[in-house]
């Protein structure tokens, strides 16, 4: 089953849009997890859009920005220990299809 979100979508230094994205396809011990929340940092976002970001490993353009997110687990591979309906903070994620999201990019499913 394809999955799609609705994001922020950081293409290039002052390049910024909404854009429509496949998410990865859960692997074993990974949650879905709708987000109803996420920071934004002053720093790595705003060098991001400026361009001026240091190399950072697992990070650069086209970017889903977003700063550690919190939501609602939707789906729960077996063993994780989550359940639908539990409430949870996502420290960091790769899930987006052709974008970088390395600390938890936020968007709508």
């Amino acid at each position: 089953m394809l999955m799609e979100a609705r994001a922020v979508f950081l293409n290039g230094p002052e390049d910024l849009h909404l854009d429509t994205l496949a998410l990865k396809a859960p692997g074993a011990g990974d949650l879905v997890v709708d987000i109803a929340h996420s920071g934004i940092s002053t720093g790595t976002e705003k060098l991001f859009w400026s361009g001026r970001m240091p190399p950072f490993p697992g990070m650069g353009y086209p970017l889903v920005p977003g700063y550690e997110a919190a939501g609602e687990v939707v789906e729960a591979a077996p063993g994780t220990g989550f359940k639908s309906g539990d409430h949870v903070f996502v420290p960091g994620a790769d899930c987006f299809n052709g974008a970088f999201g390395l600390f938890g990019g936020a968007s709508a499913r």
